[in-house]
């Protein structure tokens, strides 16, 4: 039986051999270096995420920016699409007039709304004249920011399809 016993401790002590990762006992200083380098990578992460905050929120700011700025593209559309219709004050109005370009004169305040409406000679003060201002005075645009804005659009008055 004593071979079988040493044969059992013998595969005892390699099964369980020798354990190769370190199994000091840390210090103190370790231990509060250990602590320490764990509070530093806290503060750090901690930061990041406080400038990822501040970077969406200065991002949000530009949207909001850029919400407040009166619309170029917006008001080429609206504009484009007013003309059209005003076009066709030519095929509406029978009273006798000036054929041509008509040159109207948009101002738009704050809540995108047109305040003021001009057209410039000979069409000022005709029925054909007042057509297009109707037409074009309708135009409403997103609100915006800043002092009321002055837009110029030319309107084809002579009743024949532009050339494309």
């Amino acid at each position: 039986m004593k071979p079988s016993f040493l044969l059992a401790a013998a595969l005892a002590a390699v099964a369980c051999g020798p354990n190769l990762q370190g199994q000091d006992v840390k210090t103190a200083d370790e231990i509060i270096e250990e602590e320490e380098r764990a509070a530093e990578e806290a503060e750090r992460k901690k930061a990041a995420r406080e400038d990822d905050t501040e970077l969406a929120a200065d991002e949000q700011e530009t949207d909001l920016d850029k919400k407040a700025k009166f619309d170029e593209k917006q008001a080429e559309l609206e504009l484009k699409r007013a003309a059209r219709s005003a076009e066709t004050c030519v095929g509406v109005v029978t009273e006798a007039g000036p054929k041509g370009t008509g040159k109207v004169t948009l101002v738009f305040g704050n809540d995108g709304k047109v305040t003021e409406s001009k057209i410039d000679p000979p069409f000022h003060d005709t029925a054909l004249g007042k057509c297009v201002l109707r037409a074009m005075a309708g135009v409403i645009l997103p609100k915006f920011v800043g002092d009321p804005v002055t837009k110029e659009w030319e309107v084809n008055l002579t009743g024949e399809k532009p050339a494309k």
